[in-house]
């Protein structure tokens, strides 16, 4: 468990400036590129979030029959994950813009 955070060669090596830990964020990791990388990473998990959520909204319409609730409650359901999938891709246009602004 110590190797894993590289602290079983600290207290191994003895002198406390002898070794140096890595960076896990990269060489030039700055605010706005952790923000970038964390969208990306949203992006990814919101596709597919997305298309199921279309899925269960599409599947409540073609079980409703005749009941008007619940055609109302799978078009609630799409409506709402295309709203959600938006905000997703909105939010990463304006960290694109803010990362062009502060360079």
């Amino acid at each position: 468990m110590l190797e894993i955070f590289k602290i079983g060669k600290i207290l191994a090596a003895g002198s406390p400036g002898s070794y140096t830990l890595d960076n896990p964020l990269g060489e030039n990791a700055t605010i706005m590129t952790i923000i970038n990388n964390i969208l990306n990473y949203l992006i990814y998990i919101s596709v597919p979030i997305f298309a199921m959520m279309i899925l269960i909204g599409g599947f409540q319409i073609l079980t409703a029959r005749d009941n008007p609730e619940s055609i109302r409650k799978g078009r609630a359901t799409i409506m709402y994950a295309a709203i959600g999938f938006v905000v997703v891709l909105i939010s990463k246009g304006v960290a694109l813009i803010l990362l062009n602004i502060l360079g």
